[in-house]
């Protein structure tokens, strides 16, 4: 029973704050609960026994993709002005009726077309078990993404560097400090700060790699680490620790295109050590995809800190 009280508490604060988050006209309280929409989706993933999608989804979707929010509408301030401007005109009530109709009916319309499928006699959840032992690790969700379905994930990371390249095209120059810049540059930054620092950052990079090592076995991975790494990033950006530049170091390029090539460059080997692109040789499955997760921690975590950061990359702070 508190099992049920729970779920439909949780069922109804996410319909609530879907609503808030489309309904507000004001643009901050929007942003901020997405981001509880983002902490309660997580909490949701959890309570269906997914861990993965859980520890995703509080670190990219409530937590980078949050920060993201909170950057662009932090870049809108300036282009405000005090002076009196008419409201936006108001969605009339008829047509927000109308779609919400529409809305219903397509999606009970979905819903009666899933009830009425018949279930299939084989998944591919239970095809990905049943093939578990030759995948080269014991975490199903790590053989989907690096083994049975490795396409598409490799086709998320060109994704994520698209949109970096997309990014670097239309941003402007960099002409605004950090908030923690102007504190650390007159000396007013908390005094908490830089201890605080000092403890979440190994601790922090030491999570990222546990969860990177870990993700063969149980809930973590790639996707997982880099999101971790890219948060540190984000506290490092916002407390002045790193900062912007136009320029894009060869480091930072060989971040960001070697999770592709090589994940590109062992697939396109499988096709004749292993005699299908994108697979693994049997006696090398587990180390390959050691290999490529590593690769690929780097290549989620390092664009998502420039997205934020708004630059072509990062430096350290020189004191």
């Amino acid at each position: 029973m508190i099992d049920w009280t729970f779920d439909l508490l949780l069922a109804g604060g996410l319909l609530g704050l879907a609503w808030q988050i489309v309904a507000s006209r004001i643009l901050f309280r929007s942003v901020v609960l997405f981001i509880v929409f983002g902490l309660l989706m997580a909490v949701t993933w959890a309570r269906l026994a997914a861990p993965d999608l859980a520890l995703a989804e509080a670190a990219i979707g409530a937590g980078i993709t949050g920060a993201l929010l909170l950057s662009a509408y932090r870049a809108l301030l300036p282009e405000r002005s005090d002076v009196d401007e008419p409201p936006p005109p108001a969605v009339p009530p008829w047509a927000a009726v109308g779609v919400a109709v529409l809305v219903g009916v397509l999606i009970a319309g979905i819903g009666w077309a899933v009830v009425g499928l018949e279930p299939p006699e084989q998944t591919a959840g239970r095809l990905a078990l049943a093939k578990l032992e030759a995948s080269g690790v014991e975490n199903p969700v790590t053989a989907v993404l690096l083994n049975f379905r490795s396409i598409d994930t490799l086709s998320e990371v060109v994704v994520l560097f698209v949109a970096f390249l997309a990014a670097r095209v239309v941003a402007q120059d960099l002409t605004h400090a950090g908030p923690g810049d102007w504190l650390r540059a007159s000396h007013r930054e908390p005094l908490l700060v830089q201890p605080l620092i000092a403890f979440i950052a190994p601790m922090t990079v030491l999570a990222g790699g546990y969860l990177l090592w870990s993700g063969a076995y149980q809930p973590g991975g790639a996707f997982q680490a880099g999101a971790v790494l890219a948060a540190l990033g984000v506290l490092l950006r916002l407390t002045g620790r790193l900062r912007p530049t136009e320029e894009t170091s060869f480091a930072e390029r060989l971040a960001l295109v070697g999770g592709m090539v090589l994940f590109s460059a062992i697939g396109l080997a499988g096709a004749g050590l292993a005699s299908a692109v994108l697979a693994y040789p049997a006696e090398w499955t587990y180390e390959l995809i050691l290999l490529v997760e590593t690769a690929l921690t780097l290549a989620i975590a390092l664009p998502l800190v420039l997205l934020f950061s708004g630059s072509g990359g990062l430096r350290g702070e020189v004191r």
